[in-house]
């Protein structure tokens, strides 16, 4: 026997004053997670026979003739149906969402096969639109108004992707625009009593438009500071010697200034929803964020998103854009057309600018709140105890390299032979040593973890003779030097697999012959400098 949930009291006054339906109730409680999950993995691993069924049937006829459009528009007519039914069974409703993807695959193999780039794109948009309508969903209409950003964005260059890429800059911008005007008629819709209805069905398709514009524009922006402490410095190196000529085109007039623009656009956005921006005091750190989106074309759009989202109260695109401005602040650092001591310089300027003109025009008044100069600051607490936590960190690190150095045996290594054509790009070196083969790295390795060593004879000049593996279980030979290796890139090597040095030094670094490293006596080793094969030290 099931009780009725008592109906509290303000839900009948709210049906007396004609607010609510006298039929209206309580919310019925949704279905358990694990149910729901057991739900979707049954759904799911029954339309893996559907899909073995349908290209085993249909393999000849999918590619050629109108096979394709049939198959996916049944496929999306049966999932809409079951997702417009109110009372679909839990197991139906999960299979709704693998029988739209299959549906939307098909169809969209069917224009890429029988139209050309542009129909295809143009065809694929036209259809995004109409399930936009058919979906009752909130959530998927979120996915398909990501997927139409980045249908939006490829439409523009044409295809043309290997010459440059000012023509996607120019599509973000574009979509980004878009994007803007479509989130103020929204915002005034929604205003509006008879256009409520439209503004709920569009501010989702807004949000995942959004969403969709930020990874292009990380992904334009190269790689970032962040990733090289995230996943590994020399993948971050790989990616930028691949991808870089592509992502920092030499025509970057067109995207500088729409970036500038956008940057501009987002602090007038911010100063008319909260007048206390727009005070003189906000100015110089407005003009310092133009000045960094004019060299980082994707900062100007990640500002503007970030300005009208905060605006609108979209805390999770707020967040997003937020993130993908950091990341397109790290970028900065990849950045090779500038030397490292320019882009320094520019930073040291900048922050000492702003926190000048942050002295400058301070509150001079001396007039406090009581109640706030009788309770200490928590803000000023957490930034000093950060500030202090940073320099300890520092400067422990510092402290264990330098006497590391001071302790340290000298050990010179051999660098193994190999073409530096393709080891030297920008202002490093990628080197490698004469070593034993060692196993690549399996999974993550904790500096609790033993790591693989090495020994080796070392002569009367420091240099390391032949060396040899040592098992975990093995104890170091006396009279040997061991040698602890470092997790790299997936593999095993001594310390690090690249060397920095300024700009134009490459032909001095090219006769480097040997890795100098200062050893302790338990293995951890420190790489200090190349030298050439007289062991001469390369400036």
């Amino acid at each position: 026997m099931t009780t009725t949930p008592k109906v509290p009291a303000w839900m009948d006054e709210a049906r007396q004053q004609g607010l609510l339906a006298p039929q209206a109730g309580l919310p019925t409680p949704g279905r358990p997670w694990p149910v729901q999950l057991l739900s979707a993995l049954g759904a799911w691993l029954a339309v893996v026979p559907l899909l073995f069924f349908l290209a085993l049937f249909f393999e000849r006829a999918w590619r050629h003739g109108p096979t394709a459009y049939l198959v996916g528009g049944a496929l999306l007519a049966a999932a809409l149906i079951i997702l417009r039914q109110g009372r679909a069974g839990q197991f139906l409703e999960q299979l709704a969402l693998p029988l739209l993807l299959l549906g939307i695959c098909s169809v969209g193999y069917a224009f890429g096969r029988d139209l050309p780039y542009r129909g295809a794109l143009t065809a694929s948009l036209a259809l995004c639109g109409g399930l936009l309508v058919a979906l009752p969903r909130h959530w998927l209409r979120l996915l398909i108004g990501m997927a139409g950003s980045w249908l939006c964005m490829a439409l523009v260059p044409g295809g043309q992707w290997g010459v440059g890429m000012v023509a996607l800059w120019w599509a973000i911008y574009l979509a980004l625009g878009v994007w803007a005007v479509a989130q103020a008629w929204v915002h005034a819709q929604g205003l509006q009593a008879g256009g409520a209805a439209r503004a709920a069905l569009l501010e989702p398709v807004l949000q995942g438009w959004a969403l969709g514009l930020l990874p292009a524009l990380a992904w334009l922006c190269g790689p970032s500071f962040m990733m090289a402490g995230a996943l590994g410095s020399g993948l971050a190196r790989e990616v930028h010697g691949t991808l870089g000529p592509y992502l920092w085109p030499a025509d970057r007039m067109g995207p500088a200034l729409l970036s500038v623009l956008s940057a501009g656009l987002a602090q007038a956005v911010l100063s008319k929803a909260w007048p206390e921006l727009g005070r003189p005091r906000v100015w110089l750190p407005a003009v310092l964020l133009m000045g960094l989106a004019s060299v980082l074309p994707a900062l100007g759009a990640c500002l503007l998103m970030l300005s009208l989202a905060l605006v609108r109260g979209r805390r999770v695109l707020a967040l997003s854009a937020a993130a993908t401005g950091l990341w397109a602040l790290g970028s900065f650092y990849y950045q090779l057309d500038l030397p490292l001591t320019d882009k320094a310089l520019i930073l040291v300027v900048a922050g000492a600018l702003l926190g000048a003109w942050l002295w400058l025009t301070r509150d001079r008044t001396g007039a406090t709140a009581p109640s706030a100069a009788s309770q200490p600051d928590p803000g000023a607490r957490a930034v000093a105890l950060c500030a202090l936590l940073a320099l300890g960190l520092v400067n422990g690190l510092i402290w264990q390299k330098e006497s590391l150095i001071a302790q340290g045996r000298p050990v010179f290594v051999s660098l193994a032979p190999v073409d530096p054509r393709s080891l030297i790009q920008g202002d490093y070196m990628r080197i490698a040593y004469a070593l034993p083969p060692v196993p690549v790295v399996d999974g993550i390795i904790g500096p609790w973890q033993r790591r693989p060593r090495v020994e080796g004879a070392v002569d009367a000049r420091g240099v390391l003779g032949p060396a040899r593996l040592l098992s975990p279980d093995d104890a170091p030979t006396p009279g040997l030097q061991v040698l602890e290796l470092s997790p790299v890139n997936g593999r095993w090597t001594l310390v690090s697999d690249a060397w920095y040095f300024a700009e134009g030094q490459e032909p001095v670094f090219r006769t480097a012959a040997y890795g100098e490293f200062r050893v302790m006596p338990d293995g951890r080793a420190l790489l200090v400098g190349l030298a050439d094969k007289d062991l001469r030290r390369l400036p």
